[in-house]
């Protein structure tokens, strides 16, 4: 054996050691036991504050029809509509521009003339599409419901008190006893 090959065997054999043993015959003199724990984290969740509420306008609704319009005659200082013998009224009538059968549709269409500078222009609905409509509006009406429950569901869940408890938060209760119905996509109880 040459001092070359002498050399690479004195070194190998215990870097081979000491690589197979992985530092097992040192002992514990370097080494900490290391503990592991978990808990849970908080998470702070901010509340968005809630939209502003609907500020709807009122339309105004016309009803339309061909019915005659009552045009009476005037009262005198006793409260009596007097007429004369032919039928006609003595003190004249209520609406004296009013022609002798002027009927709803008649008052509706000077109406719009006068607010349209002679133009006749109006939208109609059938009775139908009225009635489709008002489900229309009855399906919003129970979409925003919903989702009114489902924002309520996520803050009794998320909010906290000041205290870090969530058994009452303010003004909203955590609790899984509540009173008021659930819509059915989040159940009160884990058996529902």
């Amino acid at each position: 054996m040459t001092a070359k090959n002498w050399i690479r065997w004195t070194l190998l054999a215990p870097i081979l050691t000491l690589t197979i043993s992985g530092c097992s015959l040192m002992g514990n003199m370097g080494t900490k036991e290391i503990k592991v724990s978990s808990k849970p984290i908080e998470i702070d969740i901010i509340q968005p504050s809630m939209p502003r509420a609907i500020d709807l306008k009122e339309p105004v609704w016309h009803v339309v029809s061909t019915a005659k319009i009552a045009n009476p005659c005037l009262k005198n200082e006793e409260g009596k509509r007097l007429r004369n013998e032919d039928k006609t009224c003595t003190l004249g009538k209520e609406h004296p521009d009013w022609p002798e059968g002027y009927t709803y549709l008649d008052r509706y269409l000077d109406d719009v003339k006068k607010k349209n500078n002679g133009d006749i222009v109006f939208f109609a609905i059938s009775v139908e599409d009225y009635e489709l409509m008002a489900f229309n509006m009855q399906e919003l009406r129970r979409y925003i419901r919903e989702v009114q429950e489902v924002i309520v569901y996520y803050r009794n869940v998320t909010i906290k008190n000041p205290d870090g408890s969530t058994e009452k938060a303010v003004g909203v209760s955590n609790s899984t006893d509540s009173r008021r119905p659930s819509i059915g996509i989040f159940p009160r109880n884990q058996s529902d």
